[in-house]
């Protein structure tokens, strides 16, 4: 097995790059870790040519990181909190979403576990989230999605609960299952919800809850039929439209011309 862990931290020795190294021990697997602040990835300029099957005009390192996860067997994203979400360079790689379109039916062939680390329980916040976004996005098969107590270095093998996370990671990833923690959403392993018509809406996968976290209506996001229509339809839809009305809303955007 070859494992490709994803960390969005500069740090050497951080919690991230160790319990990579710990998974992938456990599991006699070979190890790459894809240090994104090592890596250049630009903003996306929103042109969508990746959608009608042109080649990215941006020269930086996102097609080679792409390559390299359709090359591995299995996926780790690991990475810490900042001010209450994920990193920056985590944010960078979903912003370039759209080339992932070619890989996808590989990519949902690639297990993934996720792991959020954080220093203080009430700064958690919304990273697990993002990191989940990512893995859902990007069409990997997430096993589990796990939030780690451990700011310092090397903190994660210190506390018995975190390495039972660790523990339980590499077993999920050699012989397969999911894990969802009871306070998640039971169809996507989403962490935070938005309440909306008296129920629970899950912003990851825009299923309906109960407030006991029960489905009331499981949403088809980042399944294999919604990324046809999102990518096939919705969006080269917009791109059309834009070209079909560019005359007119470029008349509208002189409004704010002197």
């Amino acid at each position: 097995m070859k494992l490709l862990a994803i960390v969005g931290t500069e740090r050497k020795i951080g919690n991230s790059i160790l319990a990579a190294k710990y998974i992938s021990k456990q599991l006699g697997s070979d190890l790459e870790i894809l240090r994104l602040t090592k890596m250049d990835i630009q903003p996306c300029k929103a042109c969508y040519a990746c959608l009608f099957g042109e080649e990215c005009k941006i020269e930086d390192d996102v097609n080679d990181i792409l390559k390299k996860i359709d090359e591995s067997d299995a996926i780790l994203i690991a990475s810490p909190v900042y001010i209450l979400d994920a990193t920056s360079k985590i944010k960078a790689l979903m912003d370039r979403g759209f080339m992932v379109l070619p890989y996808l039916e590989s990519y949902s062939k690639k297990s993934c576990i996720i792991l959020t680390f954080h220093g203080f329980k009430d700064m958690v916040g919304w990273a697990s989230a993002t990191h989940l976004t990512l893995a859902r996005f990007f069409g990997f098969n997430v096993l589990a999605n796990l939030e780690v107590n451990a700011a310092l270095p090397a903190e994660i093998f210190v506390k018995e609960e975190n390495l039972k996370k660790l523990d339980l990671a590499a077993r999920l990833l050699k012989e397969g299952g999911r894990h969802r923690e009871p306070d998640q959403c039971p169809v996507c392993f989403g962490t935070i919800f938005r309440i909306e018509n008296g129920n629970l809406v899950c912003p990851v996968c825009n299923s309906t809850l109960d407030f006991q976290l029960n489905v009331i209506e499981a949403s088809n996001r980042f399944t294999a039929e919604w990324f046809v229509k999102h990518f096939g339809e919705e969006l080269r839809g917009l791109k059309e439209k834009f070209i079909a009305e560019r005359e007119k809303l470029m008349e509208a955007a002189k409004i704010v011309e002197s």
